[in-house]
């Protein structure tokens, strides 16, 4: 590691005189990777490539941070540094990994060949831009991502200040309607989830497909369990029998599923952002179905297992869900809209929004921007209004 090969050097063009030296050099990941530089003259090529090479020599044998450390270096550090602090909390791997792709994705693209001392606001700016050409989400996590790469620069010394504090504000823009289930959707689609489990059983020559159709049958469940308390995938999923009490009745969501590189499914404390654990006492009409479940489940186990037993990929039944809407005829339907489904149900029925906040286990901030449909704010005072001509209705 850290050593490079021969240097070829090859004329590129004779007016005016372009020459380029290239060779192979071995990364601190053990790839070997091609790298070039150019100039005016064959020694002056070669002597632009071993400049280049020892830089980059420098950057694998010694441990140091500077102005002149690329930008790419900087930002693994940042991210190995960010799993690790996440590791020993005890936190979700979810955020280290949604900004290490961003990493790997948009910045070091763009970014990571240039020296921190060449790290510019406008060069920050122009990539945020570009994500916000995708959409507002994609924009605000690849500035956080890119701020706190910046951030670690800073902190040791290989940049003065944060380019991404002086870049453009994002502006949201139109919010995307809520979208929430009727009571005649909500009806049909569960029958038609019912239908499609039995179906799903059989292959297409009519043989039974076995356990590994198991999820086809939970899809129905899993709708009512999310509509009964309004809780993410990932945590619903989590769900153990001891975290059931058909009696009470309440389920207590204090854990959620991640897939973390190199490790696995994992079953972590918590619920999604490490939210402390919520008791929520289910309805009625949901108790059979808590109930039965409870005693299907293996001591310990999940409620709504895989088809070995196990706990249940949230990525694979989302999938499956997908499926299940789209042959429905409810292609605009995700798991999500069942948890705006219950925040819509429970504002119709006239709650504040602190009520539906702790129910979602939300912010009421995150519950009126992300939750709540606009609704008449002025009912009231509009029937007073009413009056404003005279009592008579139709006076002029």
């Amino acid at each position: 590691m850290g050593t490079w090969g021969e240097i070829h050097v090859k004329q590129i063009s004779e007016e005016p005189a372009v020459w380029e030296a290239h060779a192979r050099f071995r990364m601190k990941n053990g790839r070997s990777k091609q790298v070039r530089r150019r100039g005016a003259s064959k020694t002056k090529a070669t002597n632009n490539l071993k400049v280049r090479l020892t830089e980059l020599a420098n950057e694998i044998t010694s441990g140091e941070i500077t102005p002149s450390t690329r930008f790419a270096v900087i930002c693994e550090r940042c991210m190995d540094d960010l799993a690790r602090a996440y590791r020993l909390a005890g936190k979700s791997p979810s955020t280290p990994r949604l900004y290490r792709g961003y990493v790997n994705n948009w910045i070091k693209p763009a970014l990571g060949e240039l020296q921190a001392r060449e790290v510019r606001a406008w060069g920050c700016n122009e990539l945020i831009q570009r994500g916000r050409d995708k959409s507002y989400d994609t924009a605000k996590s690849l500035r956080a991502a890119l701020s706190l790469c910046c951030a670690y620069a800073v902190r040791y010394g290989a940049m003065e200040v944060n380019p991404v504090k002086s870049t453009e504000r994002l502006e949201r823009g139109t919010a995307k309607e809520i979208q929430a289930l009727t009571l005649d959707q909500r009806i049909e689609l569960r029958a038609k989830l019912v239908e499609l489990g039995e179906a799903k059983q059989s292959d297409a020559k009519g043989r039974r497909l076995g356990r590994r159709a198991r999820v086809w049958l939970d899809l129905p469940d899993i709708m009512d369990a999310m509509l009964a308390t309004g809780v993410r995938l990932g945590e619903l999923l989590a769900l153990a029998d001891s975290e059931i009490d058909p009696n009470a009745p309440t389920v207590l969501i204090g854990h959620h599923l991640v897939r973390e590189t190199g490790a696995g499914l994992q079953r972590l404390a918590y619920r999604k952002g490490n939210g402390n654990g919520l008791l929520l006492a289910v309805p009625n009409w949901s108790v059979p179905m808590w109930r039965r479940r409870k005693v299907a489940a293996a001591p310990g186990g999940p409620i709504f297992p895989s088809w070995n037993d196990q706990w249940s990929d949230p990525s694979n039944v989302g999938g499956r869900m997908r499926e299940a809407f789209d042959a429905c005829g409810f292609e605009w339907v995700t798991s999500h809209v069942w948890r705006k489904t219950v925040a819509t149900v429970l504002d119709e029925a006239g709650l504040p929004t602190t009520a539906i906040a702790d129910q979602l286990g939300n912010s009421p901030q995150v519950v009126e921007r992300h939750y709540r449909r606009k609704r008449v704010a002025n009912q009231a005072t509009a029937e007073v209004l009413e009056m404003i001509f005279g009592n008579a209705e139709g006076e002029g």
